[in-house]
């Protein structure tokens, strides 16, 4: 069994601050994340364990187990998630529950996903940046990410089209989906015909299966501009601030409930 932990010399870990990823049951791909993630955050001044919500040693059941045995009953989750679909929604919470019937006594709190932070959106104006080089005259640009495909949370296709309503560019910006209602396969072609070039910018984790389904899926259409996909986030830098902020955000909402509690007891 391959354990990841990522410690700081000379702190003591009093949270399981944990970062939980997608993975996956069988194969390399978490062997992968666990290096990629590592490097992100090494030298981070907070302790994280790595869990995965498929894994056959590793899942986040049996990482949030071990720390419960360990002395741990304060939990801050941070999912490697881009929005809020079904592993978000329903996936981590059921886990919780489950683990909170086992250890009533534990406390388990849960960040908001990576991709409603305000520095997503500025890795995706960077990537349309490059992709532009100048060249901005008749130019769409395409974000696309997971999407859902059973319609049942979609509240994952609300926070990409806010994300890209929020975009600081001039162009034309369309907010589309690999799977669900807001798949690109519904009108991309008919887009494609507004402009001489159309930017896509994959919002995943890295360029793997996925990506390769988009880009893929695009061949496979009639388009008639030149098509640039841009690189997908690929563990740019900016996710160790991103993944850093939504653990403080939880900090920080202890101690906005602390402060509330000591003004309540001060008023009564």
């Amino acid at each position: 069994m391959i354990w990841y932990t990522i410690r700081v010399k000379g702190l003591v870990n009093v949270n399981g601050n944990i970062i939980v990823a997608h993975g996956m049951r069988h194969g390399r791909q978490n062997q992968a994340l666990l290096a990629f993630i590592s490097e992100l955050v090494k030298d981070d001044i907070h302790h994280y364990d790595i869990a995965f919500l498929e894994s056959e040693h590793q899942d986040l059941e049996t990482v949030m187990t071990t720390l419960v045995q360990s002395g741990v009953d304060h939990f801050k989750i941070v999912p490697l998630l881009i929005f809020s679909a079904m592993h978000y929604l329903k996936d981590i919470p059921d886990i919780v529950h489950e683990m909170k019937r086992r250890y009533p006594d534990i406390k388990v709190e849960v960040s908001e996903p990576l991709g409603t932070h305000p520095l997503m959106r500025r890795l995706i104006e960077q990537r349309i940046c490059d992709a532009l080089a100048g060249d901005e005259q008749q130019v769409g640009v395409m974000v696309v990410a997971h999407g859902n495909i059973n319609g049942k949370f979609t509240k994952a296709h609300e926070e990409l089209q806010i994300c890209v309503q929020n975009l600081q560019i001039s162009n034309p910006t369309y907010a589309r989906t690999l799977y669900g209602e807001i798949s690109f396969t519904h009108d991309l072609e008919i887009i494609s015909k507004r402009y001489q070039k159309l930017i896509v910018v994959p919002l995943f984790l890295y360029d793997g299966r996925l990506v390769n389904k988009v880009k893929q899926q695009m061949n496979n259409m009639v388009i008639n501009p030149d098509i640039h996909i841009t690189p997908s986030i690929n563990f740019d830098p900016i996710l160790k601030q991103i993944i850093n902020d939504r653990l403080e955000s939880l900090n920080d909402s202890n101690e906005n409930i602390k402060a509330q509690t000591k003004i309540k007891t001060f008023l009564k």
